[in-house]
């Protein structure tokens, strides 16, 4: 290959992994619409926080627990199915959901729309670490905390839609979402001969050549704890914030803060792994949310303020770990590279999803505040487990 040659195949990959990451961002905002808006939607379509937080439930069953099937088959084709139809998807029926008007409309919104999350994700990643080359670690952060950012972005526009507009125009957001789907369907090349390293396993054999990985297996749990701390306060407070008689704005710059804090945590994290070690990362984010939780449930009512800072800082330690996370079970198994961000991405963060109507069960039942500290507590319990991971995140490659 010609000096111009390389430097022209430099220049493609930088160009898809900015355009990747760009399309995270955007994926996961319309992933972020629902959870600020979620009581106003319950609230004009007459169910309970329950039978909302089972729609809720349905759509991450298969957002995120169906990713391991579609990285499967991610790492088999070559063409960019996911990522195009994923943002297609996404954008058009998560939209959609401020126009409901029954229970069984919302879920089809956010089921389709959560179908269309689901695409995106493992494809994505997978190229990421196609066209990264040697800069994995730097790109993947950037990948990660792009994908935050837009998460935390998607509160705002849709309680600043729904707090202007009303809900009945939350439709007109998908437009950009659209628009940028076709962009990227133009501007990420296809992945050449020699990025591709195909999978000819079938489903069954490379799910069990996965599932018994231990390092793959705690990594999973890591990322699912993880999940519950965030999916928990991201899904919870916008309620006990509304009985508390906050505006749509307010919660949802609430949650813009805690989730864009998150998103320099996971930019951040490979940093911070070089100098601590990644196993200190997991135990930060793991054991420090318990702590931090009680102080915010304890302020929360006398010193609104403090809590506010405390629930931004809860977001930082939670995602701090997030990219290196995903680093390491990609090393773990690098012939997986779409499936193992599907279960790193995607599963772990479905099994939350579909704790979530026991999760609004137990709230109504015991308060929100004391349902967020028993959340907060379990990884802190279950973080003794760390110790079973390999302590040299470079020699775990299967």
């Amino acid at each position: 290959m010609t000096e111009y040659s390389e430097n022209k195949s430099l220049r493609e990959n930088k160009k898809a992994v900015n355009w990747l990451a760009l399309g995270h961002g955007i994926t996961d905002c319309y992933s972020g619409f629902i959870n600020p808006i979620l009581p106003f939607i319950v609230a004009k379509i007459g169910v309970t926080l329950t039978v909302a937080a089972c729609a809720l439930s349905v759509a991450q069953l298969f957002s995120s627990m169906m990713q391991p099937v579609f990285g499967f088959f991610a790492d088999k084709w070559r063409k960019r199915f996911f990522v195009f139809w994923g943002l297609l998807m996404s954008s058009t029926f998560l939209s959609l959901s401020g126009i409901v008007e029954n229970i069984y409309q919302l879920a089809f919104c956010l089921v389709v729309g959560g179908l269309g999350v689901g695409f995106y994700h493992p494809q994505a990643t997978g190229l990421i670490v196609r066209y990264s080359g040697n800069n994995t670690a730097k790109d993947m952060s950037i990948f990660i905390a792009a994908g935050t950012i837009g998460f935390s972005l998607g509160p705002v526009v849709s309680s600043g839609i729904t707090g202007t507009l009303g809900l009945e125009h939350l439709p007109v957001a998908s437009v950009f979402g659209i628009l940028f789907a076709f962009s990227v369907f133009l501007f990420v090349p296809r992945v050449r001969p020699e990025q591709f390293v195909e999978n000819k396993n079938s489903f069954k054999n490379t799910l069990f050549d996965i599932l018994k990985n231990k390092t793959v297996r705690l990594l999973i749990m890591v990322s699912a704890l993880k999940s519950l701390i965030t999916s928990g306060f991201s899904v919870l407070l916008p309620f006990f914030w509304k009985d508390m008689g906050y505006s749509p704005l307010q919660i949802g710059a609430a949650m813009f803060l805690f989730l864009t804090v998150g998103a320099i945590g996971t930019y951040l994290s490979s940093k911070f792994e070089k100098v601590v070690g990644y196993k200190n990362i997991f135990y930060v984010s793991l054991i420090l949310p318990f702590f931090l939780s009680v102080l915010f449930l304890f302020s929360v009512r006398i010193y609104p303020v403090m809590s506010f800072i405390l629930f931004v800082v809860i977001g930082f330690v939670t995602m701090l770990s997030m990219s290196v996370n995903m680093v390491l079970a990609q090393k773990t198994m690098p012939k997986y590279k779409s499936m193992i961000s599907g279960f790193i991405g995607g599963f772990s963060w479905g099994i939350v999803g579909v704790m979530l109507p026991l999760i609004g069960f137990v709230a109504e039942k015991i308060t929100i505040p004391s349902t967020l500290l028993i959340i907060s507590a379990i990884p802190f319990v279950l973080s003794y487990l760390l110790r079973y991971l390999p302590d040299d995140i470079n020699k775990t490659s299967n």
